[in-house]
């Protein structure tokens, strides 16, 4: 299953979404996103990822 999730930087401030591995915690860098500011991305997210998402 994926999970769609809308992240709104709408702060003046960018933010980072990482995703990591849910067994280990160890981040995908690969997969690291950042969502700049005054901006929104929907990121998407399934059953073996977990998402970290950080207000830089």
């Amino acid at each position: 299953m994926t999970t769609s999730i809308v992240v709104k930087a709408n702060h003046g401030w960018p933010v980072k979404v990482t995703k990591l591995d849910p067994k280990t915690g160890a981040p995908l860098e690969f997969l690291t996103e950042m969502v700049e500011p005054n901006t929104e991305r929907t990121v998407y997210c399934h059953n073996s990822q977990d998402l970290l998402i950080h207000e830089v």
